[in-house]
C-alpha cells in the first residue's frame, strides 16, 4: 500500500513530515494525512510526483541516497531521474494504474515567473535579445538573464519602467495588443489607457512587495557596475565658488542654506585635507537630490576630499525600511572603493518630532540643526561654527552617538581581506562567476603563480588565503553547510585561456589542465564533506563578483578593478540577503548525481 510504502522510507530516512511537505511547498497538514491514508494522491498525479521528487532531494539532501536505494530498487543508481522514477513505481506498486500520465509541478520562482512572462511578451511581438537590449541601451546577454528568470529590473524602478514602455510599444505598433490583452488577462482598452504601463507593470512583475530579492539583486548589480574613474563632475570652482568660501555668515536658513552652508563646509574640508569628517543628519534628503546641479557640487566635493586622504564616518538614518537602508548604502557606493567611508547605523530609535544634522570637521566647522520636522524648508536653521570650544563639544556628542552604533557596511580592498571563504557555524551560501580559491587545490595554485611569475610576497600570501579558505570551508561543511553556485565556462573560454582564476590582487587565467584538477578537487570535496554542495550554474548571475551569504553577515567581493570587499552586518539586511539566498538555492539546486555528471564533463 502507498502509506505504508511512504512511511517506511520517511522512517529510514529519519524524515519528518515538516521537512517533507516544506520540500514539496505544502502545509504540513496535507502530508499528515497522507501519512495517516485518510488521502492517496494519484499515481500520475502532480501530487505523486511532488512527492517522489521531494523524497528523493531530501535523501540527497541528507547524503542518504544510499539509505533510499536499500529500500527503493532501482536498476541505474547513477542516474537521478531513474531514482526519481523508481520511488514513484516503488510508492505505487500496489495502486491502480492512472489513464493520464502526471507532469512535473510548475516552478513559481518569482524571478523564474518574471522570465517566462518576458519570454512570452518578447515571442508575441517578435522582439529579439537584440534589438530589446538596444532599445534598452543593455547589452543582449543582460537581456537574456532576463528571459531565463536568472534576472529581473524590479528592484530599478527606471529600467522596469523603460521594459514596460518598451513592450506596450512594440505590442501596438505590430499590431499585437488584442493577444498580448489575452495573454496578460487585462483589458485591450486597459492597454491603451495612460495607466496601461502601470496594469502591464503589475502583471510582468509578479514578485510578492515584501520579496527582498529584487532589492538586494539591484544592489548587487550597481556593486558590480562601480568604475575607477577619477573625473569629477564639475571643476573645485564651480563645485565651491568663491564667495561661497569667503562667507562669514554664522546662521543659514532654510534648503537654500543648508545647501551654501554644506558647500561651504565641504569646500573647506577638500582644500584643507583634513584627517576625519563626521557626518549625520535624519531629515528629508530632498535639499540633496531636488537639485541636480547641487547634487553634482556635492558629488564633486565628497570626491575631492576621499581623494585628499579624508577618512569620511557616516551615521546613516536607517530605522527598520529595508528600502531606506539598501537608498542609503547604493547612495555612497561611487565611494566605497576609496577605502576611506566608514557606514554606520544608530541603534538608539528615532523619536521623530525633529530633525537633526551634524556635519563636523574637527579642528575647522561644523554644520548643525535642530528643526521641527517637515518644516526644514522653510523655517530650518543651521549654525555654521568654527569656535574650537564648540567643535570639541560637537565632536564628544557624534563620538557618543558612534557608540551606540553598529556598522553598517564595512569596505577593504580585496587583495587585503582575510579570505574569500569566512567560516560560519550556521552555514554559506556562495554565488561566483569562476572556481573559488577555497577550493583549488595548493599544487594548481603553485603552477599557476609560477607561470604567471609571481614574486615571493605574492606566492606568500596566496598560498596562505587559499589554505586559510580550504580550513575555513572544512569547519563550515563539518559544522553547517556551505553551497556554492558557480558558472561553469564554455570549452572556447578554457581552449582560449580566458577563464580567470579567484586569485585576490592577481590576473592569472586557467589552463585546461588546472582546471580539471580543480574540477577534480571540487568533486572530492563533495565526497568528503556531505555538507558541501557545488551547484554548476549556466552563466554568471554577478559577472566578476562573489557574493557571500551567511546568517549574520554577507560579503560582497569585486574582481575586477576597483577590487574591494564590502561586508555587510545589520541584521535586517542581512536577512534580506538570506531570503534571496533562499531564492537562488530554490532556482539553481540540483542533485548530486546531476552535479556530478555534469563536472565529470569538464575532466
Amino acid at each position: 500500500m502507498f502509506t505504508e510504502r511512504l512511511n517506511a522510507i520517511m522512517a529510514a530516512l529519519g524524515l519528518k513530515s515538516l521537512t517533507l511537505a516544506k520540500e514539496i511547498g505544502c502545509d504540513r497538514s496535507n502530508i499528515d494525512r497522507i501519512c495517516k491514508g485518510t488521502r492517496v494522491p494519484r499515481r500520475n498525479g502532480k501530487s505523486a510526483l511532488r512527492i517522489a521528487q521531494a523524497l528523493y532531494t531530501c535523501a540527497d539532501d541528507a547524503g542518504k541516497t544510499d539509505v533510499l536505494l536499500k529500500t527503493v530498487p532501482c536498476e541505474d543508481a547513477s542516474s537521478a531521474d531513474a531514482i526519481r522514477a523508481a520511488v514513484l513505481q516503488w510508492l505505487f506498486a500496489d495502486e491502480p494504474e492512472d489513464s493520464s500520465p502526471g507532469t512535473p509541478a510548475e516552478n513559481k520562482n518569482g524571478l523564474s515567473v518574471f522570465g517566462q512572462r518576458l519570454n512570452a511578451v518578447m515571442e508575441l511581438t517578435g522582439l529579439s535579445n537584440a534589438r530589446l537590449g538596444r532599445l534598452m541601451h543593455v547589452d543582449p546577454s543582460y537581456v537574456s538573464r532576463f528571459r531565463n528568470g536568472r534576472r529581473s529590473p524590479a528592484a530599478n524602478p527606471r529600467m522596469a519602467d523603460k521594459l514596460c514602455e518598451i513592450l506596450l510599444r512594440q505590442a501596438d505598433a505590430c499590431g499585437r495588443l488584442q493577444p498580448l490583452a489575452a495573454l496578460t488577462h487585462i483589458p485591450e482598452s486597459a492597454l491603451t489607457a495612460q495607466s496601461a504601463a502601470r496594469a502591464f507593470h503589475g502583471w510582468l512583475f509578479d514578485i510578492a512587495p515584501e520579496d527582498p530579492s529584487p532589492l538586494i539583486a539591484g544592489m548587487l548589480d550597481q556593486i558590480g557596475s562601480i568604475t575607477e574613474t577619477k573625473k569629477t563632475p564639475l571643476s573645485f570652482e564651480a563645485a565651491a565658488p568663491a564667495d561661497v568660501l569667503a562667507d562669514t555668515a554664522p546662521v543659514y536658513h532654510g534648503q537654500a542654506g543648508l545647501r551654501r552652508a554644506v558647500l561651504r563646509f565641504l569646500g573647506s574640508a577638500a582644500a584643507n585635507k583634513p584627517e576625519k569628517l563626521f557626518l549625520y543628519s535624519d531629515q528629508n534628503m530632498d535639499w540633496m537630490v531636488a537639485d541636480p546641479f547641487f547634487r553634482a557640487q556635492w558629488a564633486t566635493l565628497m570626491s575631492l576630499v576621499v581623494t585628499g586622504g579624508t577618512e569620511i564616518c557616516i551615521i546613516h538614518n536607517i530605522d527598520r525600511d529595508l528600502t531606506e537602508m539598501a537608498a542609503a548604502i547604493r547612495s555612497w557606493l561611487p565611494l566605497y572603493p576609496s577605502g576611506r567611508i566608514r557606514s554606520y547605523y544608530s541603534r538608539i530609535p528615532n523619536r521623530g518630532r525633529f530633525s537633526h544634522t551634524l556635519f563636523l570637521c574637527p579642528g575647522l566647522a561644523c554644520v548643525s540643526g535642530a528643526n521641527v520636522r517637515e518644516t526644514e524648508d522653510g523655517f530650518g536653521l543651521y549654525r555654521y561654527d568654527t569656535a574650537p570650544a564648540i567643535l570639541a563639544a560637537q565632536e564628544k556628542a557624534f563620538r557618543a552617538m558612534l557608540e551606540n552604533a553598529g556598522e553598517l557596511a564595512h569596505v577593504e580592498q580585496a587583495a587585503d581581506s582575510g579570505g574569500f571563504c569566512e567560516p560560519d557555524e550556521t552555514g554559506l551560501t556562495v554565488l561566483g562567476d569562476t572556481l573559488s580559491l577555497a577550493t583549488m587545490p595548493e599544487e594548481t595554485l603553485l603552477s599557476a603563480l609560477s607561470r604567471a611569475g609571481a614574486d615571493r610576497k605574492t606566492r606568500t600570501r596566496l598560498l596562505s588565503l587559499c589554505r586559510e579558505g580550504a580550513s575555513a570551508l572544512a569547519r563550515t561543511a563539518q559544522s553547517g553547510f556551505l553551497h556554492e553556485f558557480i558558472s561553469l565556462p564554455p570549452k572556447e573560454a578554457l581552449i582560449n585561456g580566458s577563464v580567470p582564476m579567484d586569485l585576490p590582487g592577481l590576473s592569472v587565467f586557467y589552463t585546461r589542465e588546472e582546471f580539471s584538477a580543480h574540477i577534480k578537487n571540487v568533486l572530492a570535496l563533495s565526497e568528503a564533506f556531505p555538507q558541501y554542495r557545488f551547484f554548476p550554474l549556466p552563466e554568471p548571475v554577478f559577472p566578476e563578483m562573489r557574493v557571500l551569504i551567511a546568517e549574520h553577515t554577507a560579503f560582497v567581493a569585486r574582481r575586477s578593478p576597483p577590487a574591494v570587499v564590502i561586508r555587510f552586518s545589520h541584521p535586517t539586511l542581512c536577512r534580506a540577503f538570506a531570503d534571496f539566498s533562499d531564492r537562488v538555492r530554490s532556482q539553481y539546486k540540483q542533485d548530486r548525481l546531476t552535479v556530478k555528471n555534469k563536472l565529470e564533463t569538464c575532466l
